[in-house]
């Protein structure tokens, strides 16, 4: 190559070069634009113990679903406000999804009264609230929790779980030891063999411009990502 012939090369790399820093101020700015623009959930769910209450069908005729209170916490971590215009619930089987009566027993706020749907979200704010989760237990199960309903309104996840363990059952059927131990209280152990027994729930929110945001999620995954969160 002569030197006659360098500074041409050199001239159309550069601006070659130019063209392509061109492209790249538009594309990014667009590109930003669009991430920003765009919607975010972040869905934590875990059981109500403590003093969740049980809700038991009143209608066995139509359903014998035991309903577990759930508590979601559902973060718009986008930033963009977005609207919550719905939720739907089924229940994960090995042949795909299902629905019962029962499953799905409603939204409502700390103090057990309806919560409404939708619900608009600022960039960074989160809202609170209860899902009770239905399931259709073992007959053993029904009748005991059953039996603790009709003798004593309400029953409480934390009274249904212990009176469950003493039986050497959990809520879906499940094994469980129950000891009382001096100056120490109650302690339960629950077979984690039979931790399959567990329902598989998939809750998905819709937003306002059509988008959906599941989570999976079942009692033993969610007590175990308590235990390992730092």
């Amino acid at each position: 190559m002569s030197e006659r012939t360098r500074p041409d090369w050199f001239a159309r790399g550069m601006a070659i070069l130019g063209l392509l820093v061109a492209i790249a101020a538009i594309v990014m700015p667009y590109y930003k634009d669009k991430v920003d623009s765009q919607e975010a959930l972040s869905i934590t769910a875990t059981p109500e113990s403590g003093g969740g209450i049980l809700r038991l069908s009143d209608n066995l005729d139509k359903s014998h679903a035991i309903q577990i209170p759930w508590i979601f916490t559902v973060s718009n971590t986008g930033k963009v406000k977005l609207s919550i215009t719905s939720y739907s619930v089924q229940k994960i089987e090995s042949q795909g999804v299902s629905y019962f009566k029962g499953l799905d027993g409603g939204a409502t706020d700390a103090l057990n009264k309806f919560f409404p749907f939708p619900q608009t979200l600022d960039a960074g704010e989160s809202i609170s609230f209860r899902l009770h989760l239905g399931f259709i237990p073992p007959g053993e199960v029904e009748e005991i929790l059953r039996n603790m309903l009709n003798n004593n309104r309400p029953v409480t996840y934390d009274a249904g779980f212990i009176a469950l363990a003493k039986k050497g059952l959990t809520f879906y059927g499940g094994n469980a030891t129950y000891k009382e131990i001096p100056d120490a209280g109650e302690m339960v152990s629950i077979d984690s063999t039979t931790y399959d027994k567990d329902p598989v729930y998939q809750v998905s929110f819709s937003t306002g411009r059509g988008n959906a945001f599941p989570i999976f999620t079942s009692e033993s995954v969610a007590k175990w990502q308590q235990l390992t969160k730092p």
